[in-house]
Parts: structure tokens; sequence; C-alpha cells
């Protein structure tokens, strides 16, 4: 309440009791009137700053729980985005059960064409890309992708998208299209990594355009290399290490990482990158992620940009052949998928030894990385999430890769002759069962 309106109502007062008693009647109504019109005035005043405060305090609780409802539906949307990604894991793994007789599994091997052709061209993991889902959107979904939602979700995750105050939007990209420029943070690949990078970097148009802005190819590829790889030898073609950062012109503040990049703009530390036209024009074709030393296939062919692979497949100074571009194109027409070595090998034919070394190395046919963002919205608060999933690949190959690490992903099982117990896994959710040493320990400790 402001200092002045109570000098005012105080004055009030004031005038009315200076009347004489003796006044006329009509003097004592106007005593009464000041009097009321006065307290009128305090209670305003004092309603007034009553309704204020609270405003502010129901402004403050629908902001809370907008945040908090926004939040809730973010980490709903990337719980859903996983569970797309599994329902495409289940469908490419089909085939994958090396105990299927080569006839069977020819004909499974055709299901996720035959799925992503009736899905327009879409993976499943893709299929609501850009949808506002929330409880409303449960119909929608029901309506666009023809299958029993109750039967097919989670039951919490199916409470949790019926119950969701807002909505979430979900992005789901495949990361498994570009190049990983982590190789370089993994010494036996340093070689075919930069040999790759090269190549992406000498497309005829890309590397004048670079020789213009003072990077030529090898160049910029040995900048990214060598901030990268953990040595702090130096390349032939990019000179001393440090030279390039520093202060002064043309020169990049800090000095190189030689560890793994976290997130795509550090390349924008190296020399080279730190030119925005440049970091425009060959970011899309990069990703950062983690490297699994015994996994070389890194690209899958089936989705790649063709202007990528042609490139990996074109050694520098080399016109692209318009053979291979040609059939890659044809075969995505078709709905066919690369899904063996010989179908990648007639696909890109090697007749030099980089060539070949990138087909083998760098080059695949399986989708195994996803970049998940979501966005959670409840009146005008948004939250945003991004993530890296790795794929789940086929359990046989992981349990070779990592036997240890991946007893988690079995079951441990009695002898159904009632014989001694034995250590025996069976792979979720394939149900295969695999060689007892395998899962061993893992066995031990759950039979006690």
């Amino acid at each position: 309440m402001s200092r002045f309106l109570l000098k005012h109502i105080a004055n009030g007062f004031k005038k009315a009791f200076r009347i004489r008693k003796t006044d006329s009647l009509k003097n004592e109504r106007g005593m009464a009137l000041i009097f009321v019109l006065s307290l009128v005035g305090v209670i305003i005043a004092v309603m007034g700053e009553v309704f204020f405060q609270a405003q502010i305090t129901v402004r403050s609780s629908v902001g809370e729980q907008d945040r908090m409802r926004a939040e809730s539906a973010a980490l709903t949307g990337a719980q859903f985005a996983l569970f797309l990604i599994s329902l495409e894991t289940q469908v490419d793994g089909v085939a994958d059960n090396p105990n299927l007789p080569a006839a069977v599994s020819s004909q499974l091997s055709a299901i996720p064409a035959l799925v992503k052709s009736q899905l327009g061209g879409k993976s499943l993991s893709e299929l609501l890309n850009g949808y506002p889902i929330g409880a409303q959107g449960l119909e929608e979904i029901k309506d666009l992708s023809k299958i029993n939602i109750n039967a097919s979700l989670d039951e919490g995750l199916l409470t949790a998208l019926q119950n969701i105050q807002g909505y979430f939007v979900i992005d789901v990209a495949n990361e498994s299209t570009k190049f990983n420029a982590n190789l370089f943070s993994y010494q036996p690949a340093t070689d075919v990594a930069f040999e790759s990078l090269v190549r992406v970097f000498s497309t005829a148009r890309e590397a004048r355009w670079l020789e213009e802005k003072g990077f030529p190819p090898k160049r910029l590829a040995a900048n990214v290399k060598d901030y990268i790889d953990r040595d702090k030898i130096d390349s032939a073609d990019a000179g001393d290490e440090l030279s390039q950062y520093g202060d002064g012109p043309g020169r990049v503040s800090g000095r190189p990482k030689n560890a793994s990049l976290e997130s795509l703009e550090e390349l924008r530390k190296i020399p080279g990158f730190n030119d925005d036209e440049i970091y425009n024009v060959f970011a899309p074709y990069l990703t950062i992620w983690p490297v699994a030393p015994k996994d070389s296939k890194l690209i899958d062919v089936n989705f790649a940009k063709i202007e990528l692979l042609s490139a990996l497949v074109t050694p520098p100074g080399r016109e692209i052949e318009d053979t291979i571009v040609d059939k890659i194109e044809d075969r995505r027409a078709d709905g066919a998928t690369i899904s063996k070595p010989q179908e990648l090998d007639d696909l890109i034919p090697s007749q030099d030894r980089m060539t070949k070394e990138i087909r083998s190395r760098i080059l695949g046919w399986k989708t195994q990385l996803y970049r998940i963002n979501v966005r959670g919205v409840s009146g005008k608060v948004e939250r945003t999430y991004q993530l890296i999933v790795e794929k789940n690949m086929s359990a046989v190959d992981n349990l070779r890769k990592d036997k240890k690490a991946n007893c988690r992903n079995c079951q441990f099982y009695a002898d159904t002759t009632g014989k001694e117990k034995q250590a025996k896994c069976q792979l979720i959710p394939s149900g295969e069962v695999v060689p007892e040493g395998w899962c061993k320990s893992y066995a031990k400790r759950q039979a006690g």
C-alpha cells in the first residue's frame, strides 16, 4: 500500500472527527460517508495487494507445473523412441539366427525391406518423427500404424503416454550413415581413417574450393587427425602439430586435444574447421561417438548419402565412377538392401588396396547407432534432450565380442533331466541357446 494512500486516509479521518458534536445531522452523515469511503479505500488497497501477490504465486505455480510436465514429456518421449528402436532391432534381426536353414534365412532377410516399403520408405524408428504425441496422440498412432497399441507397448510406457500433460516430439536419426571422426582416437584405425577423410575432402569441386581456402584435402584431414589422435607426432601433411595453434593471424586458440571429441562442435577448434563455410559443408557427413575397436563396420551403405559413399570408394584425383552411383541408386529404388559381404563386394568392386581396406573396415550394412532428439512441451515451457544410442547387434556377435559383459543378456536354465545344473544361457529375445562356456561365471552365480 502506498504512503500517499495511507496519508490520504489518515487526513480523511482527522477531518471527519474535527466536526463538532453540535453539527447538524447533515454534517454527521457527511462524517459517516467520509469514514465509509476511507474504509473502502483501505479494503481496496489491501485486496489489490493481496490479489497481486496471489497472481504472482499462481503464475509461479503454473510455471513450475509446466516445467515438470515438459520434463516428464521429454523423458517419456525418449523412452518411446527407444521402444521404436527396439522394435526395429527385432525386425532387422529376424534372420540373424545362425541355426536357421539357409533357405529360411534368405526369405526372412527380405522382411526389413518389406516393412520399410510398407512404411513409405521410412524405418520403424523414423515413423513418428515430427508428430506431437501426448494422450490424444495415441489414437493417431493407432490409425497410422494399424497395430494394437495396448498389446504392443510396455504397460508402464502406455500409462505414461495416456497420462502425459502436454506433448513431446521425437526425431530419430541414423548416425551410422556418417563418418566417425573419433576413429582417429583408435590407433590401429588411424591410417584408414585418414585416407577415408582425404577422399571425402577430395571430390573435384570440394578439392578446388579447399585449395582456395588454404586447406588442401590432405592438410585438412591431417589437422583433424593431429587434433584427435593420442600421439603428439606431427603429420607430414600438416607440419608442426602446434604451429597452427596459439595467438596470431591465421591461428586457432588452444592446442590439440589428443583425445576423442565429445561433440561435433569441437571440430570448430581444429584449423580449417574453424571456418564456418568449411564446417557447414562437411559437418553433415561426420559424426562423433565412441569407437568400439572390434567393430569396424561403421557406415551403413544401405542408408548413407550416395555422395559420401562415392567419395569413399574413389581414390583422390579420379572422377567418381557413375556405374557405382547407378548401382546404389538402382538398389535403393528397388527397395533392395545389402546384407552379405559378397553383395557389398559386387556393389563396390575394389581395384586398389586402400579402397579394399575402406570397404572391409569402414563400410557395412547394419545400422548400429542412433541420435535421438526429443522435445517436451507444456504450456510455454520446453525441455529438450539429445541421446546417442547404440543399437543391440545380433546376440551372437555381442557374446563373441565381449563374453563377460554380455552375460547380462542371458538367463540361467537348469538341466531339465535333473542332472547337475549346467551353464546354459538363452539369448534375449531370439531364444537361441549358446555354448555354456560363454556365460559360465554368470550361470554359477545364478545357480547359487
